[in-house]
């Protein structure tokens, strides 16, 4: 179920941040942080920070 709800919100996000340039770790640290510890959390947003910036530059 946790991930449904992650890939949800991550979707949301990155339609979010394709529009705006910004919002994609406003949203998904906290749906992390409901399913994972704090410190993974943020470092789960990191990679997909990490992530989406590799595929920015193509």
């Amino acid at each position: 179920m946790e991930i449904i709800v992650i890939a949800i919100v991550a979707f949301f996000a990155s339609g979010l941040t394709f529009f705006s340039g910004f919002g994609l770790g406003t949203l998904l640290l906290p749906a992390f942080a409901l399913f994972f510890p704090i410190e993974i959390a943020i470092s789960l947003t990191a990679i997909v920070h990490f992530l989406n910036n590799i595929f920015n530059y193509h």
